[in-house]
């Protein structure tokens, strides 16, 4: 598809909407696009929604009355991950496949389901195992009435790359003036060795020794770097200042 002659004619905006609910949204060679269903008319959006960029839709309602978790995963292997997701996860009951490399797995409560700590270490092995790359989002339980709403939600999370918590947090910090924030992530934005530190410390759960090895430096030269970025920033790369440095980062990135 040429997005640039699309864009001549409808509004298509770049990225991902604030309000997936509200909008259409589509990917093109990899990149995500989207336009605001109220700059659309009713038979441009029936013609996007149905037609163009139609997807497999989530029949939640044919669920049984209940309270379940969505898994979401996206890998060019998807359909080898989704043999063996059942055989690993008894509690799960289908596995939805959306795309080539994207699908949702649907868990019921019960007293069998796993930890969220015990799901993604059980996850990372079967990845591992089978010598497959992918990504997953794992869902919150919600009553089978409102999960249609709250996967609208958790997919938008997903695309962007946000824990639950991550997107509350970027939601709120947006909403927040604050002249020493602003100024906080106007140099961030200018600071790829301290975006670098940030993200791997937090990806890597503040573990220093994993830290290091994930930048390929000693760790007294990552130690190093923390104490530089402490004296410029006066913020720690530990607790609620990390969390907060990764979220700032977050919402100049995407």
């Amino acid at each position: 598809m040429k997005i640039a002659a699309l864009e001549k004619i409808f509004p298509v905006k770049k990225g991902l909407s604030d309000q997936p609910e509200s909008a259409i949204t589509f990917t093109n060679d990899g990149e995500q696009y989207y336009m605001n269903k109220s700059d659309l008319t009713p038979r441009e959006i029936s013609l996007f929604s149905t037609v163009l960029f139609a997807t497999k839709e989530m029949k939640f309602d044919q669920l049984s009355p209940g309270v379940y978790r969505l898994i979401q995963l996206k890998s060019d292997s998807f359909d080898e991950i989704a043999e063996h997701l059942s055989l690993i996860f008894p509690t799960l009951i289908t596995v939805e496949k959306q795309a080539s490399d994207y699908g949702v797995a649907i868990e019921k409560l019960s007293s069998d389901c796993l930890y969220e700590s015990e799901m993604k270490q059980t996850l990372a092995t079967l990845f591992q195992d089978l010598g497959v790359d992918g990504t997953y989002y794992l869902g919150m339980f919600y009553d089978q009435a409102v999960l249609a709403d709250r996967y609208q939600l958790e997919k938008s999370n997903f695309e962007q790359g946000l824990t639950f918590s991550e997107a509350l947090i970027k939601a709120g910090i947006k909403q927040v003036s604050s002249h020493p924030l602003s100024i906080i992530k106007q140099r961030l934005l200018t600071d790829s060795e301290a975006q670098e530190l940030i993200k791997k410390l937090y990806q890597n759960d503040s573990n220093q020794l994993k830290t290091a090895k994930a930048m390929f430096i000693h760790r007294n030269t990552l130690t190093q770097k923390m104490k530089k970025f402490e004296r410029q920033y006066g913020l720690t790369l530990t607790g609620s200042d990390l969390v907060l440095l990764y979220s700032l980062i977050n919402i100049a990135d995407k």
